[in-house]
């Protein structure tokens, strides 16, 4: 089976946001679902669950994935990646299970 341009991620409240793979690869956790050795549900169907993560998180973090990656190698100024306060701190534990923030990231990364 070949693997599709895109990935299903579902949130804890039933929510699914259905991104690029290569997007969803920047997260060092999805990453390594994905390309796991072996047939794994995650690897195998292209859909994760993710049973601590709301949908309103969730949406700020593959938000996030997309404007890294958009900014990524721009020689230009970057603009800010705004979260609210109310979220930051949910937002900045998933992106730390995600592993969001990876060594070879660009330097802006503000999660």
């Amino acid at each position: 089976m070949s693997e599709s341009e895109y990935v299903t991620l579902e949130s804890s409240d039933g929510f699914q946001f259905v991104i690029h793979r290569e997007v969803a690869m920047l997260s060092g956790t999805v990453k390594n679902m994905l390309s796991s050795p072996g047939h794994f549900t995650e690897s195998t169907e292209g859909v994760i669950q993710f049973r601590d993560i709301k949908a309103i998180i969730l949406e700020k973090v593959c938000k996030y994935w997309y404007y890294k990656a958009r900014h990524l190698n721009s020689v230009t100024e970057i603009p800010h990646f705004e979260i609210e306060p109310e979220y930051a701190l949910e937002t900045l534990m998933a992106a730390d299970f995600l592993d969001s923030k990876r060594k070879n990231c660009c330097p802006v990364c503000h999660l």
